[in-house]
């Protein structure tokens, strides 16, 4: 018995079987990629939590160089600093890319945002604490967040933070949680599986279409809302200098002009908002924890600075065992524990193929607590940066900070002249902190008690006496 088929049953049937062939093809990972992992168990044993940590397993299981494999979705996993440096640096041209963000860059209103940019023409354009800290200690992480915060407000829009509750501050926070939520490696399916994107947010498992609308709104506000009190503060003439002013007020103005200052703006507010507060967040948990290094630091301190006065930058050189410790501060606590990156071209590495698209994770958080590399990588040792053979600096694997990275510096060194930072005690029990990072893309120590109290009556008297001196320097560093 002979069966003919419609042309449209032909079709429908040829579509199945190139479907089913793709399918098969896509599930095969490509010969030669170095070892790893395949399938659906990439996904699976991903946690939503300290993801460096299970990332760390398969480096330690497969080798420095190691490879998931997912539906044609190729991602490298490095995990040695010197295979980091050569991919990363050396060979930078071919892995600068960012990975295509369809939760964090498309569905969530991220995508012009530099941290999710390409090495493209777009990514090209852009290229008071103390005194809280004294009287509030028990609100520390609130205190460092709001002045970094309130620090790059002022230097970007020229906008000065109100006392208590800020709303750009609290907006700077929220925003910065959602996109280290929405950009974490296999957080959300989408990213891997894109078609996904296009499902109606009412059906089942699409809760992270709901999600994307509530975080694009956030986005949204994060960037027009400071822009346009900055317009407004113009046109009435009421506004100092600033980043975006300066920019604003260009005569050759035009709307795709604005577009980019007003998203390179919202690039500095939401990275000062991030990073640094992070980093000095963990000086404190870390002086608290290592009461050796603190008293070692202020010595030095009042050895090269005296007791007279606060330490500004032009201390900096005269101050070896101070640029230690920050330098082991990076190290010890990384904001951001692993990097993502993707190959813009076919490559190879010891006869392993990385091929064009591939994803490129590299473990910094594990690569900095690496026993071939650092000697108890766990302790906070300073001392490990000084001397004839000092081990290797964290910030070739960081990439440093840049300007946000003085300002972390310059904080800590002028809390370590003013304060004594302790373990706080309880019902007559000393409470000893854990050191316990969160977060996903960017992360921060757990929140934690500690004892801020100033060294003496003298440096009480310095600090209120410096007051308006500190709130000098932040103002001028917004006029630079």
């Amino acid at each position: 018995m002979q069966v003919f088929l419609s042309t449209e049953h032909a079709i429908l049937a040829t579509a199945v079987v190139s479907f089913l062939c793709a399918l098969l093809h896509v599930m095969r990972p490509p010969k030669g990629l170095p070892p790893g992992i395949t399938g659906l168990r990439c996904l699976l044993e991903l946690p939503q939590k300290k993801q460096w940590l299970k990332v760390q397993e398969w480096s330690l299981q497969y080798g420095d160089i190691a490879s998931g494999y997912f539906l044609g979705k190729t991602i490298i996993i490095i995990g040695s600093a010197k295979i980091a440096g050569e991919l990363l640096e050396k060979r930078s041209v071919n892995s600068s890319d960012r990975p295509r963000s369809i939760m964090g860059g498309e569905l969530s209103g991220w995508g012009k945002i530099m941290l999710l940019s390409d090495c493209n023409d777009w990514f090209r354009t852009h290229r008071r604490l103390l005194r809280c800290v004294l009287d509030d200690s028990e609100r520390l992480r609130a205190h460092v967040r709001k002045n970094f915060t309130s620090l790059i407000l002022r230097v970007t829009y020229g906008y000065k933070s109100i006392e208590g509750d800020d709303p750009l501050v609290d907006l700077a926070h929220l925003a910065n949680s959602q996109l280290s939520s929405s950009t974490a490696p296999g957080m959300y399916y989408v990213d891997f599986v894109h078609f996904m994107k296009y499902i109606p947010s009412w059906l089942p498992g699409a809760g992270f279409k709901r999600k994307a609308k509530e975080y694009t709104a956030v986005i949204r506000d994060l960037v027009e809302n400071p822009h346009n009190w900055l317009k407004n503060q113009l046109a009435a003439g009421t506004v100092g200098p600033s980043f975006a002013a300066r920019h604003l007020s260009s005569p050759d103005m035009t709307q795709e002009f604005e577009d980019s200052v007003k998203w390179a703006s919202a690039t500095l507010y939401q990275g000062g908002a991030d990073t640094a507060p992070s980093i000095a967040y963990g000086f404190y948990l870390a002086m608290t924890l290592y009461p050796r290094v603190l008293k070692k630091a202020q010595a030095e301190l009042d050895a090269v600075v005296g007791t007279k006065r606060l330490p500004t930058f032009s201390d900096r050189p005269n101050l070896p065992y101070l640029e230690a410790l920050f330098t082991e501060l990076l190290r010890w606590h990384c904001p951001a524990p692993m990097t993502l990156r993707c190959t813009s071209s076919y490559d190879t590495y010891e006869g392993y193929i990385i091929p064009k698209g591939s994803y490129v994770v590299v473990n910094i958080w594990a690569v900095l607590r690496d026993e071939r590399t650092y000697t108890d990588p766990l302790e906070f040792k300073p001392e490990r940066f000084l001397g004839d053979n000092p081990e290797q600096d964290p910030r070739n694997v960081c990439f440093g900070f840049g300007r946000r990275w003085d300002d972390v510096q310059f904080m800590c060194a002028q809390a370590l002249a003013v304060f004594e930072i302790s373990k706080c005690i309880e019902n007559g029990v000393e409470i000893t902190p854990e050191v316990d990072m969160v977060g996903e893309t960017v992360c921060h120590q757990a929140e934690f008690k500690c004892s801020i109290k100033p060294r003496c009556e003298e440096a009480l008297n310095l600090l209120l006496e410096n007051f308006s001196y500190l709130e000098h320097e932040i103002g001028t560093s917004s006029h630079n």
